[in-house]
């Protein structure tokens, strides 16, 4: 109920805020520092250089907090790799920022953990890629990593950290989506998934190898509880994509989000890199100002490749800008893996197939999207990128 509160609270001050035009919530990247080497990762280097210094964040900082930003997320990378992270923290939360802190919590010793608990985040996000060691490892590449996120979270737990698994869901991991979310109903801890796989940042699309086709995306939202718009309030829903139904970006970023990069670059968001607005020459204000123009333009005059409104299955579709922008350079090209997605959800939800042949209808699809460059094609994460 608590959660269902302030859930509530933030979407009607959220938007109170995008009608006055302020940047009601950020996410601020800290570091592209990890200790993982997640395959599906869209992190461009794991590796910490170049980034934003102590000062320069904090200038960040103050700058969020003068626009009116209210809820502020931290993450990677893996924040714990950064050694100045907890005086990054302590400063937010002494801005008044409502916090969250997105991590792997594979670094949380005792002694972070009573950090964290101390600063009394809003949520801590926790990356969770499998249910057992086998599949959590084959994601992270890195041995002995899955002992050390169970301890993690259960050090958070002991505290009662505020906390929230989430699980890209993947073709390493898919089969066990449902022991994850068992794992965390077990441990008392909320679950979220999503099946969004995106490219790296710097246009790499490797990580598109381990996206589930479209039938298998649609079948593992059927066994979490039914396809999106069937799922019922009580049903842990999957972290929701970009999708278009009504202009271009109907998203909110450049409406009322922002994000920053470790290198001090002002973006729609961590997944679509963009307009890369210098903040080591520039300012919050107008950087945020360019954000706004870019969106304002481009849902009042896409460009010739905009074919959504006269699509059958456009009301379906969970294609962002960002995912044609990180496959073919443009905001609007229709993307062959996200309208065979839409045509089959429209099918099963309409009995145009039985529900039953989904798998063979669509399994054979084997579409990606135009190269970019060199690489094969495809949020994250979402995605959620890390976490």
């Amino acid at each position: 109920m608590k959660h269902e509160s302030q859930q509530v609270f933030y979407s009607r001050v959220g938007e109170k805020a995008e009608s006055s035009r302020i940047p009601f919530e950020a996410m601020v990247e800290l570091t592209y520092g990890c200790n993982l080497r997640c395959v599906h990762c869209y992190n461009p280097t794991h590796k910490a250089q170049g980034e934003q210094s102590t000062e320069a964040i904090y200038r960040v900082l103050d700058q969020l907090a003068a626009e009116g930003t209210f809820r502020l997320g931290l993450t990677g990378g893996e924040l714990f790799t950064r050694r100045d992270c907890f005086e990054i923290f302590d400063y937010a939360k002494r801005r008044g920022f409502s916090l969250t802190l997105l991590t792997n919590a594979t670094m949380i010793t005792d002694h972070i953990a009573d950090r964290i608990r101390d600063l009394e985040p809003t949520l801590v996000e926790v990356s969770i890629y499998g249910a057992t060691a086998e599949t959590y490892e084959a994601v992270t590449e890195v041995p002995g990593s899955f002992a050390h996120f169970v301890r993690g979270v259960q050090r958070l737990r002991t505290r009662k950290v505020p906390l929230l698994l989430k699980m890209p869901v993947m073709t390493l991991n898919r089969h066990e989506v449902q022991a994850a979310k068992a794992l965390a109903v077990g441990w008392g801890v909320r679950f979220r998934y999503t099946t969004e796989i995106t490219p790296r940042t710097d246009g790499v699309q490797d990580p598109l190898r381990y996206r589930l086709s479209p039938a298998d995306l649609l079948q593992v939202e059927k066994e979490m509880g039914g396809l999106r718009h069937q799922q019922p309030d009580s049903v842990e829903k999957q972290e929701d994509s970009c999708g278009r139904r009504s202009g271009l970006f109907t998203c909110l970023c450049g409406k009322r989000s922002l994000a920053v990069t470790p290198y001090g670059e002002l973006n729609l968001c961590v997944a679509l890199p963009i307009p890369q607005y210098d903040l080591k020459a520039g300012t919050i204000a107008e950087g945020w100002e360019q954000l706004q123009t870019l969106v304002e333009r481009a849902n009042a005059q896409p460009g010739p490749a905009y074919e959504c409104p006269t699509c059958e299955y456009h009301g379906h579709c969970r294609q962002g800008p960002m995912d044609a922008f990180m496959a073919t350079g443009a905001l609007e090209p229709c993307l062959p893996f996200y309208k065979e997605v839409a045509r089959l959800e429209q099918a099963a939800q309409t009995d145009l197939i039985p529900p039953q042949a989904l798998r063979q209808q669509g399994g054979s699809a084997g579409l990606t999207m135009s190269a970019k460059g060199a690489h094969e094609s495809d949020p994250g994460n979402r995605p959620p990128g890390s976490a």
